[in-house]
């Protein structure tokens, strides 16, 4: 059922939501960054993660529980590791990647938030909830799945092919487990912990 604010959650109603979420995220971080404003990408992240949230907050979701988290962490801790074991490792010998002494502390940090937190919220609402769930309505969830996955693969150009998995299985994982935004964010997020680090940790090991 709408209010005056908040549209009906029919798939066409999510898809456009999604549409315009991304666009703006687009916009709003090429005027940010027109004027040097530190942290754009997080701001405008953020800022649309929210108003998604406010548009659309149902989502089926598994209980909370401290197993519940135990288990997440460790997926996304595997996660971490297949593509350490995948990517990271052998690419180790990039020239391109950073080491500590070249990593400002308001950076790293800004990196922490944005990668482990921000982004991930933001992508498994806009992308994994109402992307999804809006193009599975006339797709299918299998194709729904593809589909979304290869576009999440298409931005990220610098690791398509891991990303385009890592997407398919948290799509996977609503399906089968039923896990919310905030449940995939957090397996998302610890994903994105573990690649943060290794960029400068091996280098210096």
């Amino acid at each position: 059922m709408a209010s005056f604010w908040r549209p009906v959650s029919k798939p066409e109603n999510r898809i456009f939501v999604a549409a315009i979420a991304t666009i703006a995220v687009g916009a709003g971080q090429g005027l940010l960054n027109a004027f040097d404003v530190f942290g754009s990408k997080a701001m405008t992240e953020l800022a649309a993660f929210l108003v998604c949230m406010w548009l659309f907050p149902r989502e089926e979701r598994a209980a909370w529980s401290g197993k519940l988290v135990l288990i997440l962490v460790s997926l996304g801790l595997l996660g971490g590791a297949l593509w350490v074991a995948f990517v990271g490792y052998p690419d180790r010998h990039n020239p391109q990647w950073l080491t500590w002494d070249k990593v400002p502390v308001a950076y790293y940090l800004l990196g922490l938030v944005t990668g482990c937190i921000v982004a991930p919220l933001f992508e498994e609402k806009v992308v994994r909830h109402l992307l999804r769930s809006g193009s599975a309505h006339y797709l299918g969830r299998f194709l729904a799945s593809l589909g979304v996955s290869a576009l999440f693969a298409w931005v990220h150009t610098d690791a398509m092919v891991s990303a385009f998995l890592v997407s398919v299985a948290l799509c996977a994982s609503v399906y089968s487990f039923k896990l919310d935004t905030l449940q995939r964010a957090v397996i998302h997020g610890v994903i994105n912990l573990v690649i943060t680090h290794w960029v400068p940790v091996y280098p210096n090991l």
